[in-house]
């Protein structure tokens, strides 16, 4: 098998192509007869027509992977605003079909540079993680752009598919090919032969191929690199704008920031089969993949398109293991920097006037929350909205345990909420379980569904792992909760159970104590695990899992429990959710809901509990204040302007106050604390370790030896 795969490898571009196309014409009538209506020629036409503009859309994603390896996630919401303008101008104000596309194009291509030197380029030394947090907040400004334009342009707020001036009508049974489908075989090539022409022939094209490959070499070699980087944005403006034009007459005018990430699962499917390198390899995939898709969509419900790219996603990671692993070595780290918040130092941590305020906070702190419910006895829906924040906490605080601590990133992580959900919501509806089993076994669930997700991780590194979890969360969504595909799988419970027989969760009260309970029993646990062995192992494989495997430390093991950590605790907040809701299904855990939890825990700090927590609760107070197009341009520019600024989120600003406030206790007891005060140091105590194997065997001793307090007065 080797052999084979060694000596396809070894074939040129052209045939190696060539052999695809072969092998899809050989298997094309073997797989057709195993389906239940077959595989049309018009249906594999039109899916290779309809593939090219997913193809356009997947080389965009690439170049700006390629140039600043980070994966945007605003890129549908890019095209999407500025491809809008063009269909309103159209049906509404009547503008000729293509005046009003090339306008828009226009726009696209400078909305893209605009993008890049605003936004994109004040992150230039933020890790690889922050960046892409920053393209969901992106996402989220301009979904609310998409959503308003339409009201400033007087037209409606959707529009469904519509026909094109082009009037052509051939039937290839049992499809009809409309001026639509014609006007994307005109416009894709020409489009591929001009980016090929650019990339390929041009000093611009060429210099910026030599940045994607190594972009400090580059830079030494006198590549402007930020001129090439707005105009690989600019480039990618109009290939996103672009697809929407193309795509419009057949989807409509449906919101980015209405549908989620769904409307990307193609194009990231695409990209992720071509490794996020090859745009010859993407045009393939992408014309592979929208036969795929036409071909489901013939024979299967609608939502099976969601699971065949969530399988196409895992083979080609799977499957293109070496590839991979070697193309994210460079800056793979910086995916792993979601910035720790540090402990108070030990010279300072049994003062008393440090004591007592840590001690005073979390009174004041745990007063509020329980003391707040007995005065909302008239506002049972106020209750039920503070409930479902605390269960938004319970999730934070599993990010905390997987990204901040673990340095994976889980874009999915309501689709584990989802699971538990189903899991404690159909053992309360069909059995007598007690409520704490089902919770237990909700956790469990969640706990094998992370763990299974989380395998990839073992081979893969970077974003790849977050496309995974995402396409499972659309997957979930679409086709898994659908009551028309699995009706089985939505439980309804009714009415709530009564704790140990004198606590009826009827009560919205009882119910927000509850998830208070668990919210700081899952708090106690994580920093508890913090601490232990078990913590610094998981922190130690984030920081290096080279080092660490040198220095004996089980990393797999490492890996795969931060992972069944995480997911046990989102299992434990779907059982609690499904609780509050008394049911799940479609739409309850939306892919959106997945980014918006991750960017609300980013914005807090994913370095720290209480910075995560924070984060969630501040979106979603500033969530019941405003609503709509208008909330999310406020919460995606809150989102951008605190990354920009607290690039570890509120908790590095609040670390700040408290370093301020700790060296004035300092200065005022007369002590010297090296890691407050970096321009002092005690020379004759410094203790380095040899390498950062033994600084790490050190870190990770069951017992740490504790050192001499490092104090002079």
């Amino acid at each position: 098998m080797q052999a084979v795969r060694d000596r396809v490898s070894g074939l040129g571009r052209a045939p190696r192509a060539a052999l695809w196309i072969v092998g899809g014409v050989v298997l094309w009538p073997i797989i057709a007869a195993f389906l239940p209506r077959g595989a049309p020629v018009g249906v594999v036409l039109v899916g290779a027509v309809l593939g090219t503009v997913t193809a356009l859309l997947a080389m965009g994603l690439i170049l700006i992977y390629r140039t600043n390896r980070i994966i945007n996630f605003a890129y549908g919401s890019m095209g999407g605003a500025a491809g809008v303008i063009s269909v309103d101008m159209f049906i509404t104000h009547h503008v000729n079909y293509y005046v009003a596309s090339i306008l828009s194009l226009i726009i696209g291509v400078v909305a893209g540079g605009l993008i890049e030197f605003l936004i994109i380029r004040r992150f230039a030394n933020s890790s690889r993680l922050v960046l892409t947090v920053a393209t969901i907040g992106l996402a989220q400004v301009l979904g609310g752009f998409e959503l308003l334009i339409p009201k400033w342009m007087g037209s409606p707020p959707f529009f469904g598919s519509f026909p094109t001036p082009l009037k052509v009508n051939l039937t290839i049974d049992p499809i009809i090919f409309k001026g639509s489908h014609l006007l994307i075989v005109a416009s894709v090539p020409v489009v591929i032969a001009g980016l090929a022409w650019f990339l390929l022939r041009t000093d611009a094209g060429v210099a910026v191929r030599a940045a994607a490959e190594n972009s400090e070499r580059a830079l030494l070699l006198g590549i402007p690199i930020r001129r090439l980087s707005t105009i690989v944005w600019m480039v990618a403006g109009g290939l996103a704008t672009l697809t929407f034009i193309l795509k419009a007459p057949f989807a409509g005018t449906a919101s980015g920031a209405l549908t989620g990430p769904s409307l990307l699962l193609p194009a990231l499917a695409t990209a992720v089969v071509a490794r996020m390198e090859s745009l010859p390899v993407a045009f393939g995939a992408g014309v592979g993949l929208g036969i795929l898709e036409q071909v489901v969509l013939w024979n299967y419900p609608p939502s099976a398109v969601d699971v065949a790219y969530l399988l196409v996603i895992l083979l080609a990671l799977l499957l293109r293991r070496d590839r991979l692993t070697r193309a994210l070595d460079i800056g793979a780290s910086s995916w792993s920097d979601a910035g720790m918040v540090r402990a108070i130092p030990r010279e300072l941590r049994k003062l008393p006037e440090v004591r007592g305020v840590r001690i005073a906070l979390g009174v004041l702190v745990g007063a509020f929350v329980v003391i707040l419910p007995l005065f909302m006895t008239n506002r049972p829906s106020d209750l039920n909205l503070m409930s479902i924040a605390l269960v938004w906490g319970i999730v934070a605080v599993s990010l905390v345990v997987l990204t901040g601590w673990g340095g994976h990133i889980s874009l999915g992580q309501f689709a584990i909420v989802g699971t538990g959900a189903v899991t404690s919501g159909l053992l309360q509806q069909h059995t007598n379980t007690d409520f704490f089993v089902t919770l237990a076994a909700a956790g469990a669930v969640g706990g094998m569904v992370a763990l299974l997700l989380g395998l990839p991780a073992l081979r893969i590194r970077g974003p790849f792992l977050a496309v995974t979890t995402l396409a499972f969360a659309v997957a979930l969504d679409s086709h898994i909760l659908n009551p028309s595909v699995f009706p089985k799988l939505i439980p309804d419970i009714g009415d709530r159970p009564v704790l140990f027989q004198r606590f009826p969760l009827e009560s919205e009260r009882a119910t927000f104590y509850l998830c208070l309970a668990i919210l700081a029993l899952t708090i106690v646990v994580a920093q508890g695990i913090r601490k232990s062995r078990a913590g610094r192992v998981l922190i130690a494989t984030r920081e290096n899992d080279r080092a660490a495997g040198a220095a004996a430390v089980p990393t797999t093991a490492a890996k795969l429990s931060g992972f069944i950590l995480a997911g046990v605790m989102a299992g434990i907040a779907g059982g609690l959710h499904v609780l509050i809701l008394h049911h799940a299904g479609a739409g309850t855990y939306q892919p959106s809901q997945s980014l918006d939890v991750f960017a609300m825990a980013v914005i807090g700090g994913l370095g720290s509990i209480g910075g995560a927590l924070l984060g969630v609760f501040s979106i979603r107070l500033l969530e019941q204040v405003v609503s709509g197009a208008v909330r999310l341009v406020i919460t995606g520019a809150g989102l951008l302007v605190i990354l920009l600024f607290l690039r570890g989120g509120i908790a590095e600003a609040l670390m700040r106050m408290r370093n301020v406030w700790l060296r004035w206790v300092a200065k005022r007891r007369g002590i010297v604390v090296p890691s407050l005060l970096a321009d002092k140091r005690v020379p004759e105590e410094e203790d380095h370790a040899e390498d950062e194997v033994d600084l790490i065997a050190a870190a990770l001793e069951d017992e740490p030896s504790a050192s001499p307090e490092k104090v002079s007065v």
